[in-house]
């Protein structure tokens, strides 16, 4: 039998405890859904709209071609205000492996550091964040030595592990770009 969108939004909102994301991923697929999943990624439902990027996110580790396409309706997203962390989370996940298409780029750059430089962002949405500005920066010197001074700002205050990890990793592959330039 094949999915609806009332079906998808209804495993959406379903317990957590029931919400099985890449087996939902997987019906998705097999029935072509991939549209209607990436409208409900933007529904105003936070829940509804966070997990279906999280099943998107599914999707796009199976078969990466199929999703690529919505990849920039998400961006637009962001422009919301008080969006909850996993939908904010969810987004960048995509930008982390993918790159940020041109248009967007500078839209992505300037939030992507007010997330890193907020300390009361979810810490995910901030580790995420350096990634997406490490991948935006690399092609421009210029770029990487401001993400390299704001990751040396950052570092001696961070508490958690994964902002510590990401920090240290991002600075070590952005000394061995320049020396290699």
């Amino acid at each position: 039998m094949s999915l609806t969108l009332s079906d998808i939004r209804a495993e959406l909102a379903a317990d957590t405890r029931t919400f099985k994301a890449p087996e939902l991923a997987k019906e998705i697929l097999k029935d072509g859904m991939e549209k209607e999943l990436a409208a409900l990624a933007l529904d105003k439902d936070q829940t509804v709209s966070s997990r279906a990027l999280w099943v998107l996110g599914y999707c796009d580790e199976m078969e990466p071609e199929r999703i690529k396409s919505f990849h920039a309706q998400l961006i637009p997203n962001l422009k919301n205000k008080n969006l909850h962390p996993g939908v904010v989370r969810g987004t960048l996940r995509f930008f982390q492996k993918h790159p940020v298409p041109k248009k967007h780029e500078s839209f992505m750059l300037d939030l992507c550091y007010r997330y890193l430089k907020n300390p009361s962002e979810a810490i995910a949405v901030r580790a995420f964040s350096i990634t997406v500005i490490y991948n935006i920066s690399k092609p421009y010197p210029e770029l990487l030595q401001e993400l390299l001074m704001v990751l040396n700002e950052l570092s001696p205050h961070e508490d958690g592990a994964a902002m510590r990890s990401r920090i240290k990793n991002t600075t070590k592959v952005i000394h061995k770009l320049m020396k290699a330039k």
